[in-house]
C-alpha cells in the first residue's frame, strides 16, 4: 500500500513528519552511496518489521529523495515494487536525515543467491534467471508507462522478500520524464550497467550525443542477466573510467561461457545489449521474448524454489558483496560522504578536446592525484616524480599485472611489459620496447622495472632471471656515470633482448651495448661530470680494505681521471658516498661470481681499472730537441706491470710512432701535447674495449642457458642516453647524443604516422591525414653524405683542420637552414629546439685514433684477456667482437672440463641459438684503418635503428615516452611550461590524434585469420585466406570502427586490446578442456596398469599355488617370490656395502669441498684419459667426424672448381663459327693449354667473400652493391627503405608534416654492364688477344610472384648482412620459376647410394655454409625448368658455351643435351682413352660436361 505524506511537488524538509521513537532500528541489511537500509520494527504497526532507509540529504541530495518519494508515493502499489509505508525527516547539527519506511525484503539481493551457489559449485537455473528478469521487466513497465525511467538497474536492486517475491527497488537516480520518449542528457549511474548512450553524455562526449531515452534501462537489463548467470558484471572489476571507454569503443558482452547457457538465453541478452538504442527493443517488448514467454504463468513454485534456495545460502554473503561505485557527470563517488573525486582521463587518445593545454592540465591532474602513468592510445607517456613511490612496485603489483588486458588495470610500465610479453607469444612475433625522453625523465628506472616484470612473467626455475638482472646491473655500473643533474645517467646505448623458451620461461638475454661515452674518462666534458661509476666503486673498496698497495694506487682520491673533488649535484653522487661504494662493489663482485667469472677474469676487471687511473697520472717533459718524454717512468711502469707488458715497450708506445715512407718504416717522436693526447687515448680505448669484452663475456655465460632452453622467442627493451643542452658548452659528445634522439624520433614519426598512411594508400582506404612534425631534414643536414657535418667534421680530422676550416665550410657551403655557423661555434635547430654547440675541439676529438704502436703494445700481454681486447676485430659499431668461446672464458670449473668442452660444441653447432657480438660481425681490424668517431658514430646508428626497424615478421614496437616534471628535480614538483614543452617534443598531441583517427593496428588477412579464426569460427570450418572471411570474422564478433583493404585489416587500437582480451579469454577455456582431457585420460590409464597388474598377480599366485600342490597359507608368499625378493635385498645391501667401502678407502684423498686433491686427480686422469681414448665410442665419433670433415672439404672444393670453371668459359667469345677452328694446331699451343688449370684455392673458413649470387639473394644479383652492409658511406635511413629499392631514392612520405612527394623511379643495372664490368676486371680475359666477342645477352630478372620467395629459410643471409624479412619482394629468373638448388645438387652429389627412409645419416652442418661466396658468376643459378628444379650436370659445347636446354633423363633427373650432332654420354660411360679428333663428352667437375674435339695432350 502507498503511504501517506505530502504531494511530491510540495516536498520538503519540513514538511515531513518526525520519525521520534516509532521504528525501534537493528541490523543493517544494505548499505549504498546514498544511505544505509536498516531491518526495524514499527511500534506503531504492532511491531511490523519493516525496512527503514536512512538518508543524509543536502540541497545537493535533495533532488533524488523527492525524485524517490514520488515512485514510493505515487507507484509502489505493483506487485513487483516495494510497499510504502511513509516518510519522514528528522534534524540534527550532525545533518539532516531522511527516513522511508518500506517492506522488509527479508532474503536480500538476488546476487546474494547467485554468489552462493557459485560457493557451492552450483549455478543459478535459467527459469530461475528468467522468473526474475520476467519479474525486474514488469516493474520497469510499470514505471515507463508513467514516465519515469529508473537508470540504476542491477541484481543489488532486485530483491527478495520472505515469501519469495522480486521486487525492485532503489529509485534515488530516478527521473520523471515529460512523456514516454522523454530524453535525458546526464551521465550517472554504476559504471558497469551504463548503456552507450547514456556514456556518450558524459563532459567529454557531451557534444555529439542527443541524449537517451527510457532504452537505457533495456541496456540495464541486458547487463543484469550476465550478472545473474556469471556472478558479477562483465566490468563490474573495472576502473568507472575504464569501463565507460569499454562500453563506448568495444562490443557488447556476452556470457563468459555461452555454451554452457541456451541460445534463448543468448539470445535474450543480444537483445537488449544492442549498441544502436533505436534497434533495441522497448521494455514492453522484452515481455514478448520467448525466454520469457516460456515461462509458465503460475508464479507460485518459483517463489517457493527462490525462498528455499535464499535460506540455503550463507548468510555471510551480506559481508562480501561488492563496493558500490556511482558515476554523475564527470565525478566518481564511492562512499557515503561528499566528497567525489573528478573522472581523470586514463586514456588521452579518449578526450574530446585535444590541445597541448588541455593535455597538460589533465596529466597535471593525475599527476598531483598520484597517478605517474598514462596511456596515448597503445603509446605510455611516464612523468618522473622524482621519488620512490611506495607500493608502486614489487611484488603485489606485478601480479596485478600478469596476463591481463591493458584497460584490466591502471596505466603501467607493468601493462606494457605484460603487453609486450603476451604479443610475442600470440603473434609469434620479437617484441621491442623503445624509452625516449630528455635527460631526468625516468628512462633508466622505468628501464629497470619493465626487465624485472618480463623476468617476472618468464620466471622458471633454471636461475636464468636472476642472472640476467646481475648482468644488467654489471652493465649499469660500467656505463652509467653521475652528471650535474643525474646521479646516474645512462651514457650509452643499451639494447637488452630477453629470450624466453617456446613454452614462455625467460631462458636469457642478449646485451648489445652501443656509443659509450668513452671521453668521460679522461676528460670532464661539463662542470661537475664525474667518471664511470665503477671506478668509485673499486677505488673506495680497495681503500677500505687496505688493498691499494695490491693495485699501485696511492690513498687519498687524488687520481686526475676520478675527479673527486669536483662539483656534484646530489648527495647520490658516487663521489659522496665512499661507504655505499665499498656495498655496492662487494654486490657488484658477487655478482660476478654468480655470472661465473672466475678469479683470472675479475683480476684482469680491477687491474684494467688501476692501471687507467695511474696512466691518467704519467706525465711528459720535452727534451732538447722539443720531443716527449715520460717524466715519472715509475709511474708508466706500475701501469705496465698491471697490464702485463714489457715496461720498456710501453714507455716507448708511450713517445713514439712509426710511419711508412717510401716503403720502409721511419721513427717518429712525439711532441708533448701529441703524448698527452695519445696518453689520453690510450685510456679511452682501453675502457672502451675493457666494457665490450666484459660484455662479450657476458653475453658468452647467458649463452649457455640460452642452448640449453632455447631461446625462440625475444623482448627486447631500448634504453639510452637523453637529449641533453648544456649552459656551458655543448661539446662532441652531446652533438652525438642528440643526433641519436633525432633519428630515434624520425624512428617514431615513421612508425606512428608515416608509414600508416602509406600503407592507408596502398591498401586503397580512405585517407585519414595524419600531421606531425618530420625531422628527416634535420637528420640529413647532420648524417646525410657528403654534405653532412658528421661528413664536414672527418674531413677536418683527417686533414688536420682546425675549427676555423669547419665554420669556414659552414658559412661558404651551408647545409641547410637548420645549422648556422658562428664566431666559434654552430646552431642546430633540433626537434626540442636550437642548441649551441662548441667545435674549438670537435676535430680533436673526432680523430680519436689509437697508434697501432701502443696496439702491438698490448697485444704483447701475458694477460690473455688485455691481449684479446686488442687483437679481435672491430664491428660497425665500433664494438669489439668475441671468439666463440671467447679467450679465457671456460665454463665453471665446478662443471669440470668435460662440460666445458660438450658444452662449448653444443653453442657451437646450435643453429637456431641466437648470437651476439662475435668475430661474424667483425669487420674492421684495429690497426690497419683508422675510424673517425663520427663514422664510429653512424654505424652504431645504423646498427640501432636496424634492430629496431627490422626482423622477421618486423615484429611489434612498444613506445614508453619519459616527461621530466621539475628542473630542480624536486619530488612531487610539477613545471607545466616544461611539462608542455616536452610533450610537444615528443609528439604526444600528434600521436593522441593519430589514435583517433587512425589505425595503429595493420594485419595482412592470413595473419588475421591464422590469429583469431578460432573466436569466431568453428574448428570443423574450412576457413581460405579471403577479404570476405576477414569481414565476417569480424562482423561475428560485432566489432565496429574496421576497414578491410587490399590484403589488410585496419583496426584501432582498443580492436587489438579487444582481441587479445578474447583471445586469452578462450585460450583460458582451452586449457582447462586440455587439462580435464589429460586429467581424464591419465587416471585410465593408471587404473588399465593396476587393473593388469592385478591380473598378472593372480595368475603368477595360481601358478605358483599348482606348482606346489596347494596355495599358499594366508599371510605367506609363495616360494618363488619371496626368492626373488631376496635377491633384491641382497643385491641393495651389496651396492651399498661397495659403495661404504670405496668412500672409506678415497675418503682421506678428499677434501672437505669435496674435491680430490691435485695428486689424485693427476693420478686419476691419466686413466680416465686412456680410457675415453680407447673407448669405442670415442673411436667412432672421431671417424665420424673425420669423414664428415673430409666430404665438406671435397664439396668446397669442388664448388670451386666449378665457380672457376664456369667463370673462365664464360670470359670466352659467345659464338665461334667452325670455319675459325684450326684442328692442326701446334703440338706445343695444345700442351700449353693442358697445363692450364683453373685457379682454384682452399679459402679460409672464416673469410669474408663477396656475397654467392644466387638464390639467397632477394635483389638482383649483379645490380645491387656487394657488400651493402660493409659500406661505411651507407646512409643513415637506410634501415627505413623498403628491401630492393634504390639507394638513391626518397622515403614515400617526406616534408615537415608528412606531405606526399612524387615518387622517384627506381631502376636496376643492367646485366650486361654488369658482366662487362667482370670481364674488365677478370685477369684472364684481360690476358686475351684477338677481336671482341659478341655482346652477351642474358634474359632479364623479374619478379617472383606474392607467395614465393627464394630464400631457404628466414635465416639467410641477403646482400647488405642482414636478415631477410619475409614478404619482401623477390627478384628471380624469368617466368617465375624455381631456381636451380646449389644445395639439393651437392646433397645428391655427395651420397654415393640413394637415401634410405629408415636409415639415413644427415650430415650435421650446414650446406650454406659450405658454398664458399666468390665473385664468380655460375650459370648454374640461371638453369630452370618450367616447374621442377634441376639438378643435371650443365652442358658446354665446344662450338657454343651456351647451356642447352635440359631433357629428362631415365633417372628423373634432368641433364643438358647437346645438339643432335654431338650425342652427350654419362661421365661414367666415357672411356679412359680416345682416339684424336672424335667427338666427345667429358666432365670437368660435378656438374660442369664439355663437349668437343679430342686432341691428343
Amino acid at each position: 500500500m502507498a503511504g501517506s505524506g505530502p504531494p511530491a511537488s510540495e516536498f520538503s524538509l519540513s514538511a515531513l513528519p518526525d520519525p521520534g521513537d516509532r521504528f525501534i532500528l537493528g541490523d543493517v541489511i544494505g548499505k549504498g552511496l546514498s544511505g544505509t537500509v536498516y531491518e526495524a520494527q514499527d511500534t506503531e504497526a504492532g511491531n511490523m518489521k519493516v525496512a527503514v532507509k536512512i538518508l543524509q540529504v543536502d540541497e545537493d541530495k535533495l533532488d533524488d529523495a523527492r525524485e524517490e518519494y514520488h515512485v514510493l508515493r505515487d507507484l509502489s502499489d505493483h506487485p513487483h515494487l516495494p510497499d510504502f509505508y511513509g516518510a519522514f525527516a528528522r534534524r540534527a547539527d550532525d545533518g539532516d536525515q531522511v527516513w522511508f519506511a518500506m517492506e522488509l525484503c527479508a532474503h536480500g539481493p538476488v546476487t546474494d543467491l547467485v554468489r552462493g551457489l557459485l560457493d557451492q559449485n552450483k549455478k543459478m537455473i535459467e527459469d530461475h534467471i528468467a522468473y526474475i528478469i520476467k519479474c525486474a521487466i514488469k516493474a520497469l513497465v510499470h514505471l515507463h508507462e508513467h514516465h519515469v525511467m529508473h537508470r540504476d538497474v542491477r541484481g543489488s536492486n532486485i530483491l527478495l522478500n520472505a515469501n519469495g517475491e522480486v521486487k525492485l527497488v532503489d529509485y534515488g537516480l530516478s527521473r520523471e520524464l515529460d512523456s514516454t520518449m522523454g530524453r535525458r542528457s546526464s551521465c550517472l549511474g554504476s559504471p558497469a550497467w551504463l548503456a552507450p548512450e547514456v556514456v556518450s553524455c558524459s563532459n567529454t562526449h557531451k557534444e555529439d550525443s542527443d541524449g537517451y531515452d527510457n532504452k537505457c534501462d533495456v541496456w540495464s537489463i541486458g547487463m543484469t542477466a550476465i550478472e545473474l548467470g556469471d556472478g558479477k558484471a562483465p566490468l563490474q572489476d573495472m576502473h568507472p573510467t575504464r569501463a565507460l571507454f569499454q562500453i563506448l569503443r568495444n562490443p557488447p558482452p556476452n556470457l563468459y561461457r555461452p555454451a554452457n547457457w541456451t541460445q534463448l538465453y543468448n539470445d535474450f541478452i543480444a537483445e537488449c545489449l544492442e549498441k544502436n538504442p533505436e534497434n533495441r527493443p522497448f521494455m514492453a517488448e522484452l515481455m514478448e521474448h520467448p525466454f520469457i514467454t516460456a515461462l509458465p504463468d503460475s508464479d507460485d513454485h518459483f517463489q517457493t524454489e527462490l525462498k528455499m534456495i535464499a535460506q540455503s545460502v550463507s548468510p555471510t554473503m551480506r559481508d562480501r558483496r561488492f563496493d558500490e561505485v556511482l558515476v554523475r557527470d564527470g565525478f566518481i563517488r564511492k562512499d557515503q560522504t561528499d566528497a567525489v573525486d573528478p573522472m581523470v582521463v586514463e586514456d588521452l587518445a579518449a578526450m574530446e578536446v585535444l590541445s597541448d593545454e588541455t593535455i597538460t592540465r589533465e596529466l597535471e591532474e593525475r599527476y598531483r592525484k598520484g597517478f605517474y602513468h598514462t596511456f596515448v592510445g597503445d603509446v605510455l607517456v611516464v612523468l618522473n616524480p622524482n621519488m620512490e613511490v611506495p607500493n608502486m612496485y614489487g611484488k603485489q603489483r606485478q601480479c596485478k599485472y600478469q596476463f591481463k588486458s591493458r584497460s584490466d588495470n591502471q596505466p603501467h610500465v607493468y601493462a606494457v611489459a605484460d603487453s609486450a610479453y603476451q604479443d610475442v607469444f600470440h603473434n609469434e612475433e620479437p617484441q621491442r620496447i623503445i624509452l625516449a625522453g630528455e635527460t631526468m625523465s625516468g628512462k633508466t628506472t622505468n628501464f629497470k622495472h619493465m626487465l624485472s616484470h618480463l623476468l617476472f612473467l618468464g620466471k622458471s626455475g633454471n636461475g636464468a632471471s636472476e642472472r640476467v638482472e646481475k648482468a644488467v646491473s654489471v652493465v649499469q655500473a660500467l656505463g652509467n656515470a653521475a652528471t650535474p643533474l643525474n646521479p646516474s645517467s645512462t651514457r650509452h646505448v643499451h639494447h637488452l633482448e630477453v629470450t624466453f623458451t617456446a613454452t614462455g620461461k625467460a631462458s636469457g638475454a642478449i646485451i648489445w651495448l652501443y656509443q659509450l661515452e668513452k671521453w668521460r674518462v679522461t676528460t670532464e666534458c661539463q662542470k661537475g661530470n664525474a667518471n664511470f661509476h665503477v671506478f668509485y666503486y673499486f677505488y673506495d673498496a680497495m681503500a677500505a680494505s687496505s688493498s691499494l698497495d695490491r693495485y699501485h694506487l696511492e690513498p687519498g682520491r687524488g687520481y686526475r681521471y676520478l675527479r673527486a673533488s669536483g662539483e656534484t649535484c646530489s648527495d647520490k653522487d658516487p663521489r659522496n658516498t665512499p661507504d655505499n661504494n665499498v656495498a655496492r662493489y662487494e654486490k657488484l663482485r658477487q655478482f660476478l661470481i654468480d655470472l661465473d667469472f672466475d678469479e683470472e677474469q675479475r683480476e684482469t676487471l680491477w687491474r684494467t681499472l688501476a692501471a687507467i687511473l695511474i696512466l691518467g697520472e704519467v706525465t711528459f717533459v720535452e727534451n732538447e730537441d722539443n720531443f716527449a718524454d715520460v717524466e715519472n717512468t715509475d709511474v708508466a711502469n706500475k701501469v705496465a706491470d698491471l697490464l702485463c707488458v714489457e715496461d720498456k715497450k710501453f714507455v716507448w708506445a708511450l713517445t713514439n710512432y712509426c710511419v711508412i715512407h717510401k716503403g720502409t718504416a721511419e721513427r717518429r717522436r712525439h711532441t708533448r701535447e701529441e703524448a698527452v693526447q695519445a696518453r689520453d687515448v690510450m685510456a679511452r680505448a682501453l675502457y672502451s674495449r675493457l666494457v665490450d669484452w666484459m660484455v662479450n663475456t657476458i653475453n658468452f655465460k647467458l649463452s649457455y642457458n640460452r642452448a640449453i632452453f632455447g631461446d625462440k622467442h625475444v623482448v627486447s627493451i631500448t634504453d639510452m642516453f637523453g637529449f641533453e643542452c648544456h649552459q656551458q658548452k655543448n661539446t662532441l659528445e652531446t652533438l652525438f647524443i642528440n643526433t641519436l634522439n633525432e633519428q630515434m624520433t624520425y624512428h617514431y614519426g615513421q612508425r606512428s604516422f608515416a608509414w600508416e598512411m602509406q600503407e592507408q594508400e596502398e591498401e586503397e582506404i580512405p585517407l585519414q591525414p595524419l600531421q606531425y612534425y618530420n625531422n628527416k631534414g634535420t637528420v640529413d643536414e647532420l648524417m646525410l653524405k657528403p654534405d653532412g657535418l658528421l661528413y664536414l667534421l672527418d674531413d677536418a680530422s683527417r686533414n688536420g683542420h682546425g675549427p676555423d676550416f669547419i665554420l669556414e665550410s659552414l658559412r661558404n657551403e651551408p647545409r641547410g637552414p637548420r645549422i648556422m655557423a658562428g664566431d666559434s661555434n654552430f646552431v642546430v635547430a633540433h626537434y626540442t629546439g636550437k642548441v649551441t654547440y662548441d667545435v674549438r675541439a670537435m676535430s680533436a676529438k673526432n680523430r680519436d685514433f689509437l697508434p697501432p704502436e701502443m696496439i702491438e703494445t698490448l697485444r704483447q700481454s701475458n694477460d690473455v684477456n688485455i691481449k684479446h681486447m686488442f687483437t679481435g676485430q672491430l664491428s660497425k659499431s665500433g664494438n669489439l667482437t668475441a671468439p666463440s668461446p671467447p679467450a679465457g672464458v671456460s665454463r665453471p670449473a665446478k662443471e669440470g672440463p668435460k662440460k666445458t668442452r660438450w658444452g662449448a660444441a653444443l653453442i657451437a653447432e646450435t643453429g637456431k641459438c641466437r648470437h651476439y657480438n662475435t668475430e661474424s660481425r667483425g669487420q674492421y681490424s684495429q690497426t690497419r684503418r683508422m675510424r673517425t668517431a663520427a663514422a664510429t658514430f653512424r654505424g652504431a646508428c645504423l646498427e640501432v635503428l636496424r634492430a629496431l626497424a627490422f626482423g622477421p615478421g618486423c615484429g611489434g614496437t612498444h613506445f614508453v615516452r619519459c616527461v621530466r616534471t621539475d628542473m630542480t628535480n624536486q619530488p612531487r614538483a610539477f613545471q607545466p611550461d616544461l611539462v608542455r614543452h616536452q610533450l610537444r617534443a615528443l609528439a604526444v598531441l600528434d600521436t593522441a590524434r593519430a589514435r583517433q583517427k587512425g589505425y595503429s593496428t595493420r594485419v595482412p588477412f592470413e595473419e588475421f585469420l591464422r590469429r583469431y579464426k578460432f573466436l569466431a569460427f568453428d574448428f570443423d570450418e574450412n576457413v581460405d585466406i579471403t577479404k570476405d572471411n576477414c569481414r565476417l570474422l569480424l562482423i561475428r564478433l560485432k566489432m565496429e570502427g574496421w576497414v578491410l583493404g587490399k590484403t589488410k585489416v585496419f583496426l584501432k587500437y582498443y580492436h587489438e586490446e579487444y582481441l587479445s582480451r578474447l583471445y586469452e579469454q578462450q585460450v583460458k577455456k582451452i586449457i582447462k578442456v586440455q587439462c580435464m582431457m589429460r586429467a581424464f585420460l591419465a587416471k585410465r590409464n593408471m587404473q588399465t596398469k593396476l587393473k593388469r597388474m592385478q591380473s598378472q598377480d593372480s595368475v603368477t599366485s595360481r601358478k605358483g599355488g599348482k606348482a606346489a600342490g596347494k596355495a599358499p597359507p594366508k599371510g605367506k608368499q609363495a616360494p618363488g617370490k619371496a626368492t626373488s625378493e631376496q635377491n633384491e635385498a641382497a643385491t641393495v645391501i651389496q651396492r651399498n656395502f661397495r659403495g661404504y667401502k670405496v668412500r672409506k678407502e678415497y675418503g682421506p684423498l678428499v677434501s672437505a669441498g669435496g674435491k680430490l686433491d691435485v695428486e689424485t686427480a693427476h693420478f686419476i686422469r691419466h686413466y680416465c684419459h686412456k680410457w675415453k681414448a680407447k673407448s669405442m665410442y670415442q673411436v667412432l665419433l672421431l671417424y665420424r667426424a673425420k669423414r664428415y670433415q673430409d666430404f665438406v672439404y671435397f664439396a668446397q672444393q669442388a664448388h670451386m672448381y666449378n665457380q672457376s670453371v664456369v667463370w673462365n668459359l664464360q670470359s670466352n667469345r659467345e659464338q665461334v663459327d667452325a670455319s675459325s677452328l684450326d684442328s692442326r694446331a701446334p703440338k706445343d699451343f695444345l700442351e700449353a693449354a693442358a697445363d692450364h688449370k683453373p685457379n682454384v684455392f682452399k679459402l679460409p673458413f672464416r673469410l669474408q667473400d663477396p656475397l654467392l649470387l644466387g638464390v639467397f639473394s632477394k635483389v638482383d644479383p649483379l645490380s645491387a652493391d656487394r657488400r651493402a652492409s660493409l659500406q661505411e658511406d651507407e646512409p643513415w635511413d637506410a634501415p627505413f627503405k623498403p628491401k630492393g629499392t634504390n639507394k638513391n631514392s626518397t622515403p614515400v612520405i617526406i616534408g615537415p608534416y608528412g606531405k606526399r612527394d612524387q615518387e622517384v623511379q627506381t631502376s636496376l643495372v643492367s646485366l650486361r654492364d654488369a658482366v662487362r664490368d667482370d670481364d674488365r676486371r677478370s685477369s684472364y680475359s684481360n690476358a686475351r688477344n684477338g677481336p671482341a666477342a659478341p655482346e652477351f645477352k642474358a634474359p632479364p630478372y623479374t619478379s617472383r610472384p606474392n607467395n614465393q620467395s627464394y630464400a631457404h629459410d628466414n635465416n639467410n643471409v641477403n646482400k647488405g648482412g642482414g636478415r631477410v624479412r619475409a614478404g619482401a619482394p623477390a627478384v628471380g629468373p624469368p617466368g617465375g620459376r624455381r631456381p636451380f638448388n646449389p644445395v639439393a645438387e651437392l646433397e645428391l652429389r655427395g651420397q654415393k647410394t640413394p637415401r634410405q627412409q629408415d636409415d639415413s645419416d644427415d650430415p650435421p652442418f650446414n650446406f650454406q655454409a659450405m658454398l664458399r661466396k666468390t665473385n664468380h658468376g655460375r650459370n648454374s643459378l640461371k638453369r630452370h625448368s618450367s616447374g621442377e628444379d634441376t639438378f643435371g650436370p650443365t652442358v658446354y659445347s665446344s662450338g657454343n658455351l651456351r647451356p642447352s636446354p635440359p631433357s629428362p633423363t631415365p633417372s628423373g633427373r634432368r641433364s643438358r643435351s647437346p645438339r643432335p650432332d654431338s650425342p652427350t654420354r654419362r661421365p661414367r660411360d666415357i672411356p679412359a682413352r680416345r682416339r684424336p679428333g672424335s667427338l666427345v663428352s667429358t666432365e670437368l667437375a660435378p656438374g660442369i660436361v664439355v663437349h668437343g674435339h679430342v686432341a691428343d695432350l
